[in-house]
């Protein structure tokens, strides 16, 4: 896949995050950092809901890609970096963000947060993520 088409694709999954939060969880998403807050709400509702009865792999791999490109795309804006898509394990390629020489893989913190752990703040994942890139 060429830099421009993941670009692309993870702009559209960014605004696809936009629409769900808005349509299913009644947040809206602004693209600022306080967003990120909304951001926690909507997994924490998520989790509350996995606790109870699992959510399909194929949902919750969708919702941590959109939800992930919206961190990622707010992150690209705000420090830089741009997308990486990594296939070398061809049954599991993920989408990051790298800056420099540092990896931010979002998408895969909004996994933990919804299936494992949550307790896990994004918002001030990605402030430390931040303060880190800026190092």
């Amino acid at each position: 896949m060429q830099q421009q088409e993941l670009n692309n694709l993870m702009q559209g999954a960014a605004a696809d995050a936009v629409n769900y939060a808005r349509e299913e969880h009644n947040l809206a998403l602004d693209h600022s950092i306080d967003s990120l807050q909304h951001i926690d709400i909507l997994l924490s509702e998520l989790n509350s809901r996995e606790q109870k009865q699992r959510h399909s792999a194929e949902l919750v791999f969708t919702l941590c890609n959109i939800i992930g490109a919206y961190i990622g795309e707010l992150f690209i804006a705000n420090v830089g970096g741009h997308w990486q898509h990594d296939q070398t394990d061809s049954d599991a390629p993920f989408v990051y963000i790298r800056l420099n020489d540092k990896e931010f893989p979002f998408a895969s913190v909004c996994y933990h947060k919804i299936t494992r752990d949550n307790s896990i703040s994004l918002y001030d994942y990605v402030k430390q993520a931040m303060a880190n890139a800026m190092q």
